[in-house]
């Protein structure tokens, strides 16, 4: 019988089948998790001075241009937002697709998971236009200044066809220096700077990653929680996965043991749910054996992670990588199969697939790990951490299918942000 098994617990849990999930894996192909730009509307309230250029460069007081927006809702050319949308998007590690790319003939083609809109709902851009002239070292037209834009974003669903989230941002941005085509190079940059904002929030994540349904309803997610900062997670280092070892440690409770990893220099850890248990502390044991306490901080169950907090005895923490992973591409599992006797076991393997099972997404690999690898990291060439262990199939044995939780999950499910 096929079955799809947990690999937290050895010791008592290896005289049976352990935590067998009530689905087996999906045969779907795996979702590429990709968004376009569809759209960007403007839509100011009627009388609004958007634009408000003062002449000078110096002083800035003289009278200038002033644009007042007559009201109603107006499509904007793409081209000029296409850019920064792509570059923000996939700083964040989402995939974009941008239109025409996959099909040079046919720009309508370019299909992607999910489509977005951006509706412009408040704008203004002040600033100080130049005169030119011999006196200065800027050419007429030149502008500096600043810019304000609050965007109302919509996510869709091609497939669901429906509307899948609503999201509100807003940003500034500025020009010290005088440049051409200042007023324009605000709008995109202010653009910009909203396109940041709904690629880090939590309610965009969710829908794009499949843990939220149309209508704002939650499913299998943490809830809304404070932010936890991860300290120096976003200095860490890439390093060889040799020595990544130093920072997958055992995690050790009454019911047997799983593997968990340093994430933060302030002793953060990431493992599994079904590791912690219900447990309030639990032990864990580092590459050199030394033992320390950890406290259970965070746990979602239904996404099956946990996050705990010891003393990270000046070890570093493992660089995270977001974002989309590679089919082919090769990684490396560290953990604990069958308890602290194999601590810090190193396999490798491939990137098998991507795979959504009940609503949740899941990097496939055929790396070696089995009952005590739970929470262990999944990392890539360059010793980043891009998944953490959590189940595999079992047909009368390993079968080589195995399944991680995506990075950028874990930490949105707990609500952690890096620093």
């Amino acid at each position: 019988m096929q079955t799809l098994r947990a690999l937290g617990f050895c010791a008592v849990a290896l005289l049976f089948t352990a935590h067998v999930a009530p689905a087996q894996p999906s045969s779907e192909p795996s979702p590429r998790n990709s968004v376009k730009l569809a759209r960007v509307i403007v839509a100011l309230p009627a009388g609004t001075p958007w634009l408000n250029l003062k002449i000078g460069i110096t002083f800035c007081s003289g009278d200038g241009y002033i644009r007042t927006w007559a009201g109603g809702r107006e499509s904007q050319d793409l081209a000029p937002f296409l850019p920064s949308f792509k570059t923000e998007m996939e700083r964040a590690g989402h995939s974009v697709i941008t239109p025409g790319e996959d099909n040079l003939f046919d720009p309508d083609a370019a299909s992607a998971d999910y489509q977005v809109a951006a509706v412009i709902v408040d704008e203004h851009v002040n600033g100080c236009i130049s005169k030119g002239g011999p006196l200065t070292s800027t050419n007429r037209g030149d502008v500096r200044g600043q810019s304000d834009m609050k965007v109302d974003w919509q996510i869709y669903s091609p497939v669901q066809k429906q509307v899948v989230a609503h999201v509100s941002t807003s940003a500034s941005a500025k020009l010290e220096n005088s440049v051409p085509g200042g007023e324009q190079r605000l709008v995109v940059e202010s653009f910009a700077g909203n396109v940041r904002e709904l690629a880090s929030n939590f309610d965009f994540r969710a829908a794009v990653s499949g843990t939220r349904r149309p209508g704002g309803k939650d499913v299998l997610s943490a809830g809304k929680q404070d932010k936890i900062v991860l300290a120096g997670s976003l200095k860490a280092a890439k390093r060889p996965v040799a020595d990544a070892v130093g920072s997958v440690v055992t995690v050790l409770t009454g019911s047997g043991s799983g593997s968990g990893d340093l994430v933060s220099s302030d002793g953060y850890m990431l493992t599994n749910a079904h590791v912690v248990s219900d447990e309030k502390q639990v032990r864990v044991r580092w590459s050199d054996g030394i033992e320390t306490v950890a406290d259970v901080v965070r746990v979602a169950k239904d996404r099956d992670i946990a996050l705990i907090k010891t003393s990270s005895r000046d070890r570093d923490p493992l660089p995270i990588k977001r974002g989309a992973v590679t089919p082919g591409a090769r990684v490396y599992a560290i953990g604990s199969p069958l308890g602290k006797a194999y601590q810090g076991t190193v396999s490798s393997g491939v990137v098998s697939a991507t795979r959504t099972i009940e609503g949740l997404r899941y990097i496939q690999s055929d790396v070696s790990i089995t009952h005590g690898s739970s929470g262990g990291a999944l990392l890539d060439e360059n010793g980043s951490v891009i998944g953490i262990a959590v189940s595999g199939v079992e047909v009368g044995g390993p079968v080589g299918i195995n399944f991680f939780i995506p990075i950028g999950d874990a930490m949105d499910f707990l609500n952690l942000e890096q620093n």
